[in-house]
Order: structure tokens, then C-alpha cells, then sequence
């Protein structure tokens, strides 16, 4: 995902938890649009959003969840990975 992608599912992350909770919140259609551009650009170039559909805007923030998610694990694990290891120091504290 693009960083600018990443950090508007944060800005909106109360919709991922609401989700995951079993219901979704009146999302306005700002927020649904941009969610439809990023699931039909890394989802399904063919989705057409139903607004007033709640199950179906339902479905596509779960999908949208989960591949947030995988790609936000495979950033981080790629960013731990990068990190060179630095040597504790040992040895007595100066006084």
C-alpha cells in the first residue's frame, strides 16, 4: 500500500474496529469513495460500490481490513529486517 493510503486507513481506523466489531458507522461519502478507489485499486480494478448498500459496504471495509492489515505486517517485518543489530554494551557503568 501507499504510504498515503496506510496513514488515511489510520486517520480513519474507528471504521476498521467498527467492523470488526459486527457493524458499520455512517461513513460519509467522502471517506466511502476513497475506500472504493483503494479497493478497486488493490482488490478488484471491476468493484462498483453500493453506498446506501450497508452490506456491501461492510464486506469491502472487511476485505479492505484484512489486506490492510497483511501489507501493514509485511511492512513492518520488512522494516525490523533492515534494522542492522547494535551490540549492547557490556561492562561497568562510569561513575
Amino acid at each position: 500500500m501507499k504510504p498515503q493510503d496506510i496513514a488515511f486507513c489510520q486517520q480513519h481506523i474507528i471504521n476498521f474496529e467498527s467492523v470488526k466489531l459486527g457493524f458499520t458507522r455512517n461513513i460519509p461519502f467522502e471517506v466511502l469513495g476513497e475506500y472504493e478507489r483503494m479497493y478497486r485499486e488493490y482488490l478488484d480494478p471491476q468493484f462498483i460500490l453500493t453506498y446506501w448498500c450497508g452490506e456491501c459496504v461492510f464486506d469491502m471495509l472487511k476485505r479492505l481490513i484484512t489486506f490492510y492489515e497483511i501489507n501493514l505486517a509485511a511492512q513492518q517485518s520488512v522494516q525490523e529486517s533492515v534494522q542492522p543489530d547494535v551490540p549492547k554494551k557490556r561492562g561497568r557503568p562510569k561513575k
